[in-house]
Protein backbone atom coordinates (compact mmCIF):
# COMPACT_ATOMS: atom_id res chain seq x y z
CA UNK A 1 0.00 0.00 0.00
CA UNK A 2 1.00 3.21 -0.71
CA UNK A 3 2.46 5.96 1.90
CA UNK A 4 -0.27 8.26 2.51
CA UNK A 5 2.37 10.29 4.70
CA UNK A 6 4.67 11.22 1.88
CA UNK A 7 2.42 9.64 -1.22
CA UNK A 8 5.23 7.06 -2.18
CA UNK A 9 7.85 9.48 -2.87
CA UNK A 10 9.87 8.63 0.47
CA UNK A 11 10.80 11.74 1.24
CA UNK A 12 8.93 15.00 3.40
CA UNK A 13 9.19 18.52 2.36
CA UNK A 14 8.47 20.58 5.22
CA UNK A 15 8.59 24.19 5.05
CA UNK A 16 8.62 27.22 7.99
CA UNK A 17 8.67 30.41 6.96
CA UNK A 18 10.95 30.77 4.07
CA UNK A 19 12.68 27.59 4.68
CA UNK A 20 12.27 24.51 3.09
CA UNK A 21 13.83 21.19 4.29
CA UNK A 22 13.58 17.54 2.34
CA UNK A 23 13.89 14.49 4.73
CA UNK A 24 13.55 10.94 4.79
CA UNK A 25 9.83 9.51 5.66
CA UNK A 26 9.72 8.58 9.38
CA UNK A 27 6.11 6.42 8.15
CA UNK A 28 7.54 4.07 5.47
CA UNK A 29 11.05 4.70 6.15
CA UNK A 30 11.68 5.99 2.86
CA UNK A 31 10.65 3.00 0.80
CA UNK A 32 7.26 4.89 -0.34
CA UNK A 33 5.25 1.81 0.89
CA UNK A 34 3.87 0.64 4.24
CA UNK A 35 3.07 -2.71 5.13
CA UNK A 36 -0.21 -3.98 5.99
CA UNK A 37 0.81 -6.19 8.41
CA UNK A 38 2.01 -3.51 10.50
CA UNK A 39 0.71 -1.54 12.99
CA UNK A 40 0.87 2.75 12.80
CA UNK A 41 -1.31 5.46 14.84
CA UNK A 42 -3.66 7.21 13.09
CA UNK A 43 -5.80 10.23 12.71
CA UNK A 44 -8.76 11.91 11.35
CA UNK A 45 -11.58 13.82 12.21
CA UNK A 46 -15.30 12.97 11.18
CA UNK A 47 -16.71 16.00 9.65
CA UNK A 48 -17.63 17.24 12.91
CA UNK A 49 -14.39 18.38 14.38
CA UNK A 50 -14.26 15.56 16.72
CA UNK A 51 -10.96 14.14 16.80
CA UNK A 52 -10.43 9.64 15.72
CA UNK A 53 -7.63 7.96 17.05
CA UNK A 54 -6.73 4.24 15.58
CA UNK A 55 -3.77 2.12 16.25
CA UNK A 56 -3.81 -0.87 13.53
CA UNK A 57 -3.25 -1.92 9.69
CA UNK A 58 -3.54 1.06 7.65
CA UNK A 59 -6.73 2.45 6.52
CA UNK A 60 -7.38 3.37 2.89
CA UNK A 61 -7.16 7.34 3.72
CA UNK A 62 -9.92 8.54 0.96
CA UNK A 63 -12.92 7.86 3.44
CA UNK A 64 -11.28 10.30 6.40
CA UNK A 65 -11.12 14.04 6.47
CA UNK A 66 -7.55 15.38 7.59
CA UNK A 67 -6.16 11.60 7.26
CA UNK A 68 -2.69 11.64 9.27
CA UNK A 69 -0.65 8.30 9.71
CA UNK A 70 2.23 8.27 12.28
CA UNK A 71 4.22 5.42 13.41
Amino acid sequence: MKCFNCKGEGYVKLRFECEIATIKCEVCDAKGKVRENEHYHQYWDDGDNNPNFYYGPPLDPEGFKNYKIYK
